[in-house]
């Protein structure tokens, strides 16, 4: 159980790079953006955690709401994983085929960003608007039903908005070092496949995500037909509570 755990959430991460480097999201250019207003990097690291706070405020209720409701139908764990694992697989098999689909949604706030509050609030309006970016989002979301506990449905929503956030980041960190965003924005160029002689165009996140979902589906459907997905893993939960923990301690050291 706790290979699906780690399993899962490097998906849950890869997914949001994957939501990060959608065409319908420009967060990738967040940190230039702020430079721009803040100009030191100290400034700019720090109101990209602010950033990070303000999609988190979207995304981990949206986790945790999905991991309730999974949470309801806790005797049914099995067949729930089965049709979970054939969801992943079908949805990773979809994007590798190029059948896209997004949600109708675009948030474009009038903010004037000057401070931490601001920020936050572009942050919020962000998460909404990287909903746009359905089958990653659906991913997540399955992964987060799964394993019919909040606890866990909440670590894999923070798993993937920090696997939008750990780029910029980066960004953040190398903003003023041989035009890292320009070269960071062409790594994601497309790339051209043919299956059964149709012609698929694919930025190389979605191909990422798309591999990630479907070998996560094969491998969860693997452990059910191998009866290895019995619940278990407390005593891992339990050192991942201390690790949080001292994270969250860390942090308001910091912050103080």
């Amino acid at each position: 159980m706790e290979t699906l755990i780690i399993a899962s959430l490097i998906t849950a991460f890869v997914a949001g790079i994957a939501a990060l480097f959608a065409p319908c999201c420009i967060t990738v250019l967040l940190p230039s953006y702020l430079g721009s207003i803040f100009r030191e990097k100290r400034m700019v690291l720090l109101m990209t955690f602010v950033f990070f706070l303000g999609l988190l405020t979207v995304f981990l209720p949206l986790g945790m709401g999905a991991a309730g409701l999974g949470k309801l139908f806790s005797k049914f764990h099995d067949p729930i994983y089965i049709i979970g694992g054939i969801f992943l697989l079908l949805l990773g098999a979809s994007i590798l085929l190029g059948r896209h689909f997004s949600m109708p949604f675009s948030v474009h706030p009038k903010l004037k960003v000057t401070n931490a509050g601001s920020v936050f609030t572009l942050g919020v309006f962000s998460g909404f608007a990287t909903m746009c970016c359905a089958p990653v989002l659906a991913g997540v979301v399955a992964l987060s039903i799964l394993p019919n506990s909040i606890f866990w449905g909440g670590i894999y929503s923070f798993a993937y908005v920090l696997g939008m956030v750990a780029p910029l980041f980066l960004i953040a960190y190398l903003l003023d070092k041989n035009h890292f965003v320009q070269k960071l924005m062409e790594s994601n160029k497309g790339v051209s496949y043919s299956i059964g002689g149709k012609q698929i165009n694919l930025a190389i996140a979605d191909l990422i995500s798309g591999a990630t979902f479907f070998f996560m589906g094969i491998f969860i459907l693997y452990l059910a037909k191998t009866n290895q997905l019995a619940m278990g893993g407390g005593e891992f939960q339990t050192t991942i509570n201390i690790y949080l923990n001292q994270l969250v301690q860390t942090i308001t050291g910091w912050l103080r």
